[in-house]
């Protein structure tokens, strides 16, 4: 096995921790406002697609600012422009087009990306992400691949979100100069049941 197929693989398996300071430095570097977000890797309909797809995934909420507002489809965007690979890429946008292909199918020869309602986002996701183990064995080639890119999607979207700098520090609990450690106690007493926050 090569060296990059061998780091490749440790880090998925350790949920990106092998790059996570490249990949951290991408996620922090998303500013973009969501209305005038332009993709740099994907095309405007894909970007477009990228965007709706995630809003519905981790949407706003009254408490938390959802994942356009954390900029979440720009880094996956940043990330597959700046640290994937040729082959990474070109699976991407296949994945990607997949999606988009499934979206527009059986629609009118004039339909366009931008024709798409969220009944149309909200029926691929349930159609997919839905499904139990036993019915993606009789899936063909194509739904194997738009499987692949909404859970691919989905992971990356929620690992980015929790990682953001908002999320980290305003969310989750944040503290950038620990104090002492105290073991074995309850997390409601150490974080009134918050999760730790990555950031540092």
């Amino acid at each position: 096995m090569k060296r990059r197929d061998a780091l490749k693989n440790i880090g998925l398996s350790l949920g990106y921790a092998t790059v996570a300071p490249s990949v951290m430095s991408i996620l922090q570097s998303c500013t973009s406002e969501a209305e005038k977000w332009t993709p740099q890797f994907l095309s405007i309909e894909q970007g477009d697609v990228v965007k709706n797809l995630i809003d519905l995934i981790l949407p706003e909420t009254e408490t938390l600012p959802g994942a356009l507002q954390v900029n979440i489809p720009e880094f996956i965007d940043l990330l597959a422009f700046k640290s994937y690979d040729t082959e990474d890429q070109t699976k991407f946008l296949e994945e990607i087009d997949a999606v988009v292909s499934e979206l527009t199918k059986n629609k009118e020869p004039q339909f366009t990306i931008q024709d798409l309602n969220t009944e149309d986002y909200v029926n691929i996701l349930d159609s997919y992400l839905k499904t139990k183990p036993n019915d993606r064995q009789h899936f063909n080639a194509e739904k194997k691949l738009i499987f692949k890119a909404l859970y691919k999607l989905r992971n990356q979207a929620v690992w980015a979100y929790k990682n953001s700098e908002y999320i980290g520090e305003k969310v989750l609990s944040y503290n950038p100069i620990p104090g002492k450690q105290k073991g074995c106690i309850n997390v409601n007493e150490a974080t009134k049941g918050k999760a730790w926050s990555l950031q540092s």
